[in-house]
């Protein structure tokens, strides 16, 4: 499981909120068109797969275009997140819209009415099928953004105020639900935002190369760029060094101390962070030399925490973090929470009960 050249990158972008799916559209080469402060593009919708249509953007109301697949794990990680937002500010005039259309990777409609049958509760807000991809030309092409999940934030008078991951939309919804945002400083927010991505895509070339040398060192260097650049935006590289120190230098003593300072630090309020950190500590076919259980359990305990103990998959790291701890009913009780949530999440039930039972 050694993370070579093409897997490294993979794993880099795997980390990342705001690169963690690949594009919808290839890479754009001319200006952006749509950025926060515009007017918000009308949607063209072929089929609305769940929920009230909306025609049109109300004045008053606020709404959160999400472009999504059934094929981005992220997407489906986050699913969750906009639920509880939809629900938390329904009655303030919030509309959540998920929309899907068909793309290079083959997605089609009925695989989205599948999954929203699947996921009930758990995507509980609207869901829609691109016409012809016009709402994606609208919105991701037209602003020059190419990963998924992305939202659009529109606010009661119809303009732009957020572009980028669902996972970090909270404060700026609270403001913008409120009638209480500063459109300009949104735009001078946004505008330091695509400076700094600008910056990172130059640290994330020099990863690259790195990478592909096989200059571990040199690369540790350009993710310690890129999470001291915005840890925010950038927070995943931590998750890609403490990968390069255990998997590719082989340097577990310096990996487990990173993950203590990156889990305190940078990574502390990310529960998508801190746990996708966990699990590359606990996951069984990892082939590490030693593992640090009792900071594993304290970090996969943090996420839990987070998520006030809501989330599916974080709940199934915490499950895991447990057995490796010993304690196989611990493991068995949280496996148990997490099925409750998601009932395919039970893979390693049967595992976990068996030890248990050999423990007495």
């Amino acid at each position: 499981m050694l993370l070579r050249s093409a897997l490294v990158c993979a794993a880099f972008f795997a980390a990342l909120p705001n690169m963690s799916a690949l594009a919808q559209a290839p890479a754009q080469t001319k200006p952006a068109t749509l950025g926060v402060g515009d007017p918000a593009p009308a949607i063209a919708i072929n089929k609305w797969v769940k929920g009230t249509p909306v025609t049109s953007f109300e004045k008053g109301k606020t709404y959160i275009v999400e472009f999504w697949a059934p094929w981005c794990g992220p997407c489906i990680t986050g699913m969750p997140h906009l639920s509880e937002l939809q629900k938390k500010y329904a009655d303030k005039g919030l509309t959540i819209i998920g929309v899907s259309g068909a793309d290079s990777r083959g997605n089609t409609l009925d695989q989205v009415e599948a999954m929203v049958k699947d996921k009930g509760d758990t995507m509980a807000y609207t869901v829609a099928w691109d016409d012809e991809r016009k709402t994606n030309a609208a919105y991701m092409v037209a602003a020059q953004q190419n990963g998924i999940p992305c939202c659009f934030l529109v606010d009661g008078n119809g303009k732009i105020a957020y572009i980028g991951h669902p996972g970090r939309i909270d404060a700026i919804l609270e403001t913008v639900v409120a009638g209480k945002h500063d459109m300009e400083k949104l735009v001078g927010t946004a505008k330091k935002a695509k400076e700094i991505e600008a910056k990172g895509g130059a640290l994330r070339g020099d990863l690259n190369k790195a990478a592909q040398a096989k200059d571990w060192e040199a690369a540790i260097k350009s993710c310690e760029g890129l999470v001291a650049l915005d840890a925010e935006e950038f927070g995943g590289f931590a998750i890609a060094k403490f990968q390069i120190l255990a998997l590719e230098i082989g340097d577990m003593d310096r990996a487990h101390v990173w993950a203590k300072e990156a889990s305190e630090g940078v990574l502390k309020d990310s529960f998508m962070l801190l746990n996708g950190l966990a699990w590359t500590m606990v996951d069984p076919a990892a082939k590490f030399a030693k593992r640090d259980p009792d900071l594993a359990l304290k970090v996969a305990q943090r996420a839990a925490e987070l998520t006030k103990e809501g989330d599916a998959s974080i709940l199934d790291t915490l499950a895991r973090a447990w057995f490796l701890k010993g304690d196989a009913a611990k493991a068995v009780e949280f496996q148990k929470k997490a099925i409750a949530i998601n009932p395919k999440m039970n893979e390693s039930l049967a595992e976990y009960e068996e030890a248990l039972a050999k423990r007495g």
